[in-house]
């Protein structure tokens, strides 16, 4: 998922395992984006810390 797509208030699937679409949660995004390493990351809730956007699809 692009980073320009990703709004606070978003609905997302979170799939914790990337190769396993199976398997998701869904959440809200709750914070902008920002880097990490090179890998950019936002705020879910239900979630500590940052996620990888690569492991985010909009609802």
């Amino acid at each position: 998922m692009a980073h320009e797509l990703i709004k606070k208030g978003t609905k997302v699937k979170y799939y914790p395992i990337i190769t396993n679409k199976s398997i998701f949660s869904e959440h809200e995004v709750i914070s902008e984006c920002w880097e990490i390493c090179g890998e950019m990351v936002v705020k879910i809730s239900g979630k500590s810390g940052g996620v990888s956007i690569n492991h985010l699809e909009a609802i």
